[in-house]
């Protein structure tokens, strides 16, 4: 059985007779695949020149007519592609947030929690403490709040550990003292 073949009208290469695309040139030989949608490149359709959609909330006036001028003491519409400014405390995305951080009250919380395991040592002790308790002090002023909170808690928790651990090394060297005779 032989295959016939015909030749295709673009390139002029040997296809097949059935054939309705060219396998080199990729040319329709149907004439129901003819037209620019079905070209190899085709060049695209030329948009027409469309006028940009007005800002949220204004109207748009009737075809041909022009938006009248703003009245003394309103703001003009921004134009297309400029940026509006933020209302209502609204930021634009693009800016940079403000810090979420309060610093100085984390700084209070964590000598807080160190002046609890710091404790027992005498000097170093109250020092830690009355740092973490200063800083928390500090911290609760600035927002968020939750650490400098939770530093000046456990500051005063760790007051109460600290006085309970002297008071009980004070009472034993009493004890300890009293225990001696001294014979002169």
């Amino acid at each position: 059985m032989e295959e016939q073949t015909k030749k295709c009208p673009f390139c002029g290469q040997e296809i097949n007779a059935l054939a309705i695309k060219c396998r080199f040139c990729g040319n329709w030989l149907d004439e129901r695949h003819e037209g620019p949608q079905y070209a190899r490149n085709p060049q695209p359709d030329p948009q027409p020149q469309q006028t940009p959609p007005p800002p949220y909330g204004q109207q748009v006036p009737p075809y041909g007519q022009q938006t009248p001028p703003p009245q003394y003491g309103q703001q003009t519409p921004p134009q297309y592609g400029q940026q509006v400014p933020p209302q209502y405390n609204q930021q634009y995305y693009g800016q940079p947030q403000p810090s979420r951080s309060n610093g100085i009250g984390i700084a209070g919380f964590i000598l807080a929690l160190l002046s609890l395991l710091l404790g027992w040592i005498p000097i170093l002790g109250w020092i830690v403490w009355l740092l973490g308790l200063v800083f928390s002090l500090v911290g609760i002023f600035r927002k968020p709040r939750g650490l400098a909170v939770a530093g000046l808690i456990i500051s005063l928790l760790a007051i109460i550990l600290i006085l309970a651990i002297t008071g009980g090394v004070v009472s034993a060297a009493n004890e300890a003292l009293s225990s001696f005779d001294y014979d002169i």
